[in-house]
């Protein structure tokens, strides 16, 4: 069969020509060519936010510090603390805390005196002199001191299922504790006049002496903390629980002198039975 010129060129014109005509179409059924597909979806913040807020009797280890001697009590002071955390699931959560607690504050007089020299005569009586010996009377100390502790601290809690709505956990926790201390201490005479600012001239050696026994101190110390809890928690509603623990709190080591200047140092063992309420935010 034979086809002419004209005719096969006229067939390739009009097979082009229904390509140009087709070609959006045609781009549009392939895919590589087709726009990728894009869905937008509004980001959703965790929930699982809370607040709480705690307070605590607690029971701090037995003190001679800076002459403030510490009930021997279990309750022998309090605490009271706030913080916020995370719920990640039903049984884990972590939370950050600041807590306050007085250790004590103390004001007192002792009964038990100590001579304190309030002059000198020389010997012989009238010289010429060969030395001298001192004058001595009764002295008493009355101290005040006073000492707080700023316990902040990052927790990690298990929560071990729920029975009943009651919900047992433990936990433990590490930070920093933020101590500060202030003491001082005053004598006096047996008569109540101050011992300070006494002065005596020795006839012997022909000094001129003045006594002062008093002390005043004020230090803030920064120490590491750690602590172990447990305890109880139950959904009051959607938002609110309640929470009834034990915490043991770890602040180092504490010291000072008492009124007598003897240097005292005491571990911080702290035990807190601890009543808390927790907010869930969203």
């Amino acid at each position: 069969m034979r086809f002419s010129g004209s005719s096969a060129g006229a067939g390739l014109f009009c097979a082009a020509l229904g390509l140009l005509n087709a070609g959006p179409a045609a781009a549009a059924d392939m895919p590589f060519l087709s726009p990728p597909e894009q869905e937008y979806e509004p980001v959703e913040l965790g929930t699982g936010w809370y607040l709480r807020g705690d307070i605590a009797a607690v029971r701090s280890p037995v003190l001679n510090i800076d002459g403030a001697l510490t009930s021997n009590n279990f309750v022998n002071n309090w605490s009271a603390g706030i913080g916020f955390g995370y719920r990640y699931n039903s049984w884990l959560r972590t939370d950050l805390t600041a807590d306050y607690q007085p250790l004590y504050n103390r004001s007192s007089g002792s009964a038990v005196s100590t001579p304190c020299q309030i002059g000198a005569v020389g010997t012989p009586a009238g010289g010429p002199y060969s030395d001298s010996v001192g004058v001595y009377t009764d002295c008493y100390p009355f101290s005040r001191s006073r000492a707080t502790t700023s316990v902040f601290l990052g927790n990690v809690y298990v929560d071990l299922g729920t029975w009943g709505g009651i919900t047992p956990y433990i936990g433990a926790g590490a930070g920093v504790d933020v101590m500060f201390q202030k003491s001082q201490v005053q004598w006096s005479q047996g008569n109540l006049v101050p011992y300070a600012g006494v002065t005596w001239t020795d006839p012997y050696t022909l000094g001129t002496y003045m006594a002062n026994w008093d002390r005043s101190t004020s230090n803030t110390y920064l120490k590491f903390a750690y602590a172990f809890m447990g305890g109880f928690a139950y959904d009051i509603t959607d938002h609110w629980t309640v929470d009834l623990g034990y915490r043991y709190l770890n602040l180092g080591t504490i010291s000072g002198k008492d009124s007598l200047g003897v240097a005292h140092s005491r571990k911080l063992d702290i035990q807190q039975v601890r009543l808390g309420f927790r907010y869930l935010i969203d």
